[in-house]
């Protein structure tokens, strides 16, 4: 339902149990669920953003923030009364920094305007602050360079799951849609009907999956795919994309119904698929290690969690030049294109000279072995004993 959500999620799942608990959102104001029993234990849902008050009583010497833009809007007023809530309760407060972006040209730092004058307001109170990328802290460090001992980067962590062949991870994704998903029969007919098609060495897959928003720009991976076939006339390049509009209230599903009718219209059932579903979390590593290609190319992004999972299922990642995506994707040795024909040559090049395709895949594995959520956790638990112990935060994953 949400990214950070799950990012938290798999971060607590490698600490040890009497370490952590979380308080999350009241899910009612948010979602339309019958109910909540299969929700861990440990994890109480009591955050009101009716109510400018910390639910009591909130164990541990640490509360931890894990959302600062997203929940909150342009005026996040609550989540600065939550911070000095917890001040006067004598708690150490971290909050982590999910989308701080660093290539605005809204403000000299690179930052937006928005998150510039949230950090301004916060950075005072906070014990510390972290970032995923160096791109992210460079920003904020040269806007408040005297809170810059405040600041640390714990990189998004990444998972690690076995590695099946392309052939059998195809095989299983397609199995699930045509047997499983909740999608239309006459989608399943042309699955079928296609079926031997996905298998074929002449064959080239590319896509993502996601939930259904404007800043992923699905759409313009049909538009690859053209530039890719047009390189490559003696394959078959068929493009993938699947995904649902985020279960949440309000305006923001009204958004992005017209992405979905468009992603709806482009479909032919042949070279360009897309498929409303909700891939079940088990998947998610087999759909990535089953396209040949999975295609990062946001128009606005500073980290993507899809990307931790297609780095642990050893996949072929390519994406787009822009923000924590491209430096992701440096640090993990994998190619990034500033337009889609660079893009398109890119897959060319790989296509042709698989060689190289598989030193990617390599990457992949190799930067998700770094950066594995049973790394990130250890040093999340790092950083909090040096609170408590009132030491200089540690360095992480570097501070330049």
């Amino acid at each position: 339902m949400c990214g950070i959500g799950d990012y938290t999620k798999y971060l607590v799942s490698h600490m040890p149990l009497d370490s952590w608990r979380v308080t999350s959102f009241r899910l009612d104001d948010f979602f339309h669920l019958p109910n909540f029993s299969n929700f861990d234990k440990r994890v109480s849902y009591k955050f009101s953003l009716t109510d400018s008050t910390l639910p009591s009583p909130l164990e541990g010497e640490i509360i931890w923030f894990e959302h600062a833009f997203g929940i909150w809007g342009d005026a996040p007023s609550h989540f600065l009364r939550f911070i000095k809530d917890a001040k006067r309760k004598g708690k150490k407060v971290v909050a982590s920094f999910h989308t701080i972006h660093f290539q605005s040209f809204e403000t000299d730092s690179g930052m937006k305007e928005k998150e510039a004058n949230l950090l301004r307001e916060v950075l005072p109170l906070l014990d510390a602050l972290t970032v995923f990328t160096r791109g992210a802290y460079r920003a904020v460090v040269k806007a408040f360079p005297e809170y810059r001992d405040k600041v640390a980067i714990i990189r998004h962590g990444t998972h690690l799951y076995p590695i099946v062949s392309r052939e059998k991870a195809r095989k299983n994704i397609i199995d699930y849609l045509i047997n499983q998903a909740d999608i239309p029969s006459r989608k399943k007919q042309e699955l079928k009907k296609n079926y031997s098609h996905f298998f074929s060495p002449k064959t080239i897959i590319l896509g993502n999956l996601g939930f259904i928003a404007g800043n992923k720009d699905f759409s313009n991976l049909y538009r690859l795919s053209q530039l890719v076939q047009e390189e490559l006339s003696q394959y078959t390049v068929i493009t993938f994309v699947t995904g649902k509009i985020q279960l949440r209230k309000g305006r923001k599903v009204e958004k992005s119904l017209p992405i979905l009718r468009e992603l709806k219209s482009i479909h032919n059932g042949e070279n360009n698929l897309f498929f409303e579903d909700y891939i079940p979390e088990e998947l998610l590593p087999l759909v990535f290690r089953a396209l040949d290609f999975v295609v990062f190319w946001p128009y606005n992004a500073t980290q993507s969690g899809r990307v931790a999972h297609a780095q642990g299922a050893s996949a072929c990642i390519v994406g787009r030049k822009i923000e924590g995506i491209e430096e992701t994707l440096k640090l993990s040795g994998l190619p990034a294109a500033e337009t889609l024909e660079e893009l398109a040559k890119m897959i060319e090049r790989f296509t042709l000279h698989p060689e190289l395709k598989e030193k990617t895949e390599r990457a992949s594995r190799s930067y998700a072995q770094k950066y594995f959520y049973g790394v990130q956790a250890k040093k999340h638990l790092l950083l909090a004993e040096s609170l408590i112990a009132n030491k200089k935060l540690p360095v992480l994953d570097g501070a330049s």
